[in-house]
């Protein structure tokens, strides 16, 4: 079956009509596009971000890792970097979603996975439901929950992550939960993000460019921006633009992306206005990985 990227943004747009769409989406992802449980590859990506999180917080922390308290919005349906986390050895995290996807089978699975991470005695007994799961790991996972209103505690928050989830998050709603990570993470506290500014519809459909989102106006690509698969399509300067304004300093910037493959791919594209008079080495820009500091 060929994957049409305008098929899956039609049946997204549908799921996010339907009251409890996103159990849709949940099948559709394990039973169509077999995107769950997550495979070795992306697991492997996964713990290897966690890995770096886990770093810049060994780098430039004021905690022991063992004493600090972790945030991350975004955990998604199995809760992959938080379990990763647990096992680099991490012991206390705040773990919250806009809605309630975790699974405690998908968890499960991807505890057993990553258990090699840490030393086998540190690991808890088996779980027998998802509350049980993650408490012995940890984790407090409060869904739903918004991250623009936490309820934490002022600076007490020593590293805040997120992973592969601003670029989902309009730009209005980003500014309010910068507002928010300004308030509760500790005057030496460490933020640590992942920003992915692929079109992510290309990952379903590997026919089109992963910047060929960039080809729509704001009216047309409405049309295939749902709120369960949604994109802002903000670039990176976007993104540096709003972390700066909210407070915060970037203290370490890895870009990924700009080869000469990656403009080519461009030149190619009929550009829509919004992005017809960007650099192209701007809009080429594929991922970031950002180390951020609250300015006070």
């Amino acid at each position: 079956m060929r994957r049409d990227w305008k098929q899956k943004a039609a049946l997204q747009r549908v799921f996010s009509w339907l009251p409890g769409g996103h159990r849709l989406n949940y099948a559709f992802q394990r039973h169509v596009t077999h995107g769950l449980p997550i495979d070795d590859h992306a697991l492997a990506a996964q713990v290897d971000l966690a890995r770096h999180h886990v770093e810049q917080f060994r780098l430039r922390g004021a905690r022991p890792l063992e004493e600090a308290a972790f945030f991350e919005f975004g955990a998604g349906w199995d809760f992959a970097m938080p379990l990763a986390f647990s096992a680099l050895g991490v012991r206390r995290q705040l773990v919250v979603d806009l809605r309630r996807l975790g699974r405690f089978d998908l968890a499960l699975d991807v505890d057993e996975r990553v258990a090699g991470l840490g030393a086998p005695a540190t690991r808890p007994p088996p779980a027998s439901d998802l509350a049980s799961l993650l408490a012995a790991r940890g984790i407090d996972y409060r869904a739903p929950a918004d991250a623009r209103s936490t309820g934490v505690a002022d600076r007490s928050i020593d590293c805040v992550t997120s992973t592969n989830t601003l670029e989902h998050i309009p730009p209005a709603d980003i500014t309010a939960i910068y507002r928010e990570l300004h308030r509760i993470v500790a005057s030496e506290g460490v933020i640590s993000f992942q920003i992915d500014y692929q079109d992510h519809y290309s990952y379903f459909d590997p026919s089109i460019s992963v910047y060929n989102f960039l080809t729509f106006d704001a009216a047309a690509w409405h049309r295939f921006n749902p709120s369960l698969h949604f994109q802002n399509r903000l670039r990176h300067r976007d993104h540096v633009a709003l972390i700066e304004a909210a407070g915060f300093e970037i203290i370490e910037s890895t870009l990924e992306g700009g080869s000469p493959e990656d403009l080519e791919a461009l030149a190619a594209l009929d550009l829509a206005p919004p992005f017809r008079d960007v650099d192209p080495a701007e809009l080429a820009i594929r991922t970031s990985r950002l180390t951020l500091r609250a300015v006070r």
